[in-house]
């Protein structure tokens, strides 16, 4: 392997690696900030008592981390792409570009 292709590796590979820790510091941030919502929004309950505010706060506790959750979903089928199976197979592929490519070409009689 020439040096420019190991160069070329260890940059894939940092570029990876920095994927993951993104993804991690995601998941990390998640959960903090969800702990601190709950928490958050039981101490507010014993302050507040109007029924309206509640109900808001109820919903927006609930939604918080479903939506949010989602979103990390996500992040976490971009950045662990390589090693999902399906992932692979998917329109995000090289694999399923140049398949499609033959298709097309194949179609209009290249």
């Amino acid at each position: 392997m020439s040096d420019f292709n190991k160069e070329q590796a260890y940059k894939k590979a940092k570029k990876r690696l920095n994927e993951e820790r993104g993804f991690y510091v995601h998941v990390g941030t998640y959960v903090i900030m969800n702990i601190a919502l709950i928490f958050f929004k039981f101490s507010l309950n014993q302050y507040i008592d109007n029924e309206e505010f509640n109900n808001w706060l109820f919903w927006n506790i609930i939604l918080t981390p479903i939506l949010w959750g989602l979103g990390l979903f996500g992040h976490g089928l971009w950045t662990f792409r390589r090693k999902i199976k399906w992932f692979r197979n998917s329109i995000y592929s090289k694999q399923w570009e140049q398949r499609k490519i033959k298709e097309i070409m194949k179609e209009d009689d290249f």
